[in-house]
C-alpha cells in the first residue's frame, strides 16, 4: 500500500467511526416531551369551531337572541346541567331552574368559566360551558 492509499483508508475509517458514534448518541438520547400549552376553555371551544356567546351586558349584546334561547332551555335543564350561583356565598348553590332565569347571572357564570383552564372533554364544567355558553349548545 502506498502512502496515498493508506491516508484515504485512515480518513475513511475515521469518518465512518465518527458517523457511527454520532448515530449511536442520536438514537439513544433521552427525548423529553414538550410541555403541553395550557388552554382556556374558551380557546379550546374556538379551536373546535364553536362560537362562544358574548357575555356583554344586555342591550349591547350581539348574541341576545341566543341568550334568550338559553334562558328558555334552562327551565328544562337536568340537575347535572344547572349552573352555580356566583352571587351566593355557598359555591354549591345553583341558580334555580326556571325559564325566566336571570340572564345576567348566566352571562356572569359563562364569563368566569370560559376563562378557566381546559382539562378534558369529559369534565363536568366543560360540558356545562359547552351547553350554556356557545351557539352550538348540546
Amino acid at each position: 500500500m502506498n502512502k496515498l492509499t493508506l491516508s484515504y483508508f485512515v480518513a475513511g475509517a475515521t469518518v465512518a467511526s465518527g458517523a457511527g458514534v454520532g448515530g449511536y448518541i442520536y438514537v439513544t438520547r433521552e427525548v423529553k416531551p414538550k410541555a403541553l400549552k395550557k388552554q382556556l376553555i374558551s380557546e379550546f371551544l374556538t379551536s373546535l369551531g364553536k362560537t362562544v356567546l358574548s357575555t356583554e351586558a344586555e342591550g349591547t349584546n350581539k348574541d341576545e337572541a341566543e341568550w334568550k334561547k338559553r334562558q328558555s332551555a334552562y327551565g328544562s335543564a337536568t340537575q347535572k346541567e344547572l349552573i352555580s350561583d356566583l352571587d351566593n356565598a355557598n359555591p354549591s348553590t345553583t341558580i334555580a331552574k326556571s325559564s325566566n332565569v336571570d340572564m345576567g347571572k348566566m352571562r356572569k357564570w359563562c364569563r368566569k368559566n370560559l376563562s378557566t383552564e381546559f382539562s378534558s372533554v369529559d369534565d363536568v364544567l366543560y360540558k356545562k360551558v359547552l351547553k350554556w355558553c356557545t351557539k352550538e349548545a348540546k
